[in-house]
């Protein structure tokens, strides 16, 4: 008996190509703590078997500086690699909200589909944009954990591409370490301070993929009344919308329930 081969092998089929699912990859920085959680409860309700994501990780430092994170614009390579070989993307996320001000929204474009094949790339910042342009708004409040330094450069991107930002507040954390183990009612706390000292703004982005916002997104805009996107609010919204899946809406704030 134990020289016999039991082992039989049985006929399979791949998936179709029409049955194929949509395909979406995200590139995570090693220190953040928050944005593979937040991805999954934006992108949940979604049909069995018709979404993909797959994740890599690029090595940053704890520490939040213009240095090291322009530094990682020579990492995107290593980073890539470790997605499976020539995998079709539908869309890749880099989740840096930071790090695509400073390397710049197309570079990090030219960099993810030089080492992939991805139909669509997308940043946190350029998710925001869009989703602002989507809802009707343009003047916003901004939201950031970052030193005053990164903070005042974002608020001048956002300014300059049609997004004046009208009032903006940081906690002054340099480290992912801590930025991602914010208490998400002290966030709705800062926002709802925000919103109250400046009255005319029509929107607030809270900038930082390692910020937990997902759970106080809809209780921040039942308080203040005008929309409220986060990074990863953002750019999963974007990433859907990109890759073309549906998606359950409810709890995920006006981004999702009105487009």
């Amino acid at each position: 008996m134990d020289d016999q081969n039991i082992v039989t092998h049985l006929p399979f089929h791949q998936i179709a190509a029409k049955d194929r699912a949509s395909q979406m990859g995200l590139v995570t920085l090693e220190t953040d703590l928050t944005i593979e959680d937040e991805l999954r409860f934006f992108i949940s309700g979604a049909p069995p078997l018709s979404l993909s994501l797959l994740h890599s990780r690029i090595a940053m430092d704890d520490e939040v500086s213009a240095d090291t994170l322009t530094r990682m614009e020579g990492r995107f390579a290593g980073t890539l690699a470790l997605f499976p070989p020539g995998h079709d993307f539908d869309v890749i996320g880099y989740g840096c909200t930071s790090a695509s001000l400073l390397i710049g929204e197309d570079r990090v474009q030219d960099l993810i589909k030089a080492h992939t094949k991805a139909a669509h790339v997308t940043t946190p910042i350029t998710a925001a944009k869009r989703a602002l342009t989507t809802l009707g708004a343009q003047k916003i409040g901004y939201m950031a954990p970052y030193v005053s330094a990164i903070s005042q450069q974002m608020c001048t991107k956002f300014t300059a591409d049609g997004f004046p930002v009208m009032g903006a507040a940081t906690f002054g954390e340099g480290r992912d370490s801590i930025v991602g183990r914010i208490a998400p009612d002290a966030i709705l706390d800062a926002i709802t301070s925000l919103a109250n000292d400046t009255p005319d703004i029509e929107a607030i982005f809270v900038s930082c993929t390692s910020l937990k916002c997902a759970s106080i997104i809809e209780a921040a805009e039942a308080r203040l009344g005008i929309p409220v996107i986060s990074s990863n609010s953002a750019m999963a919204w974007d990433m859907i919308r990109l890759a073309g899946v549906t998606v359950d809406t409810a709890g995920k704030g006006r981004l999702f329930a009105d487009n």
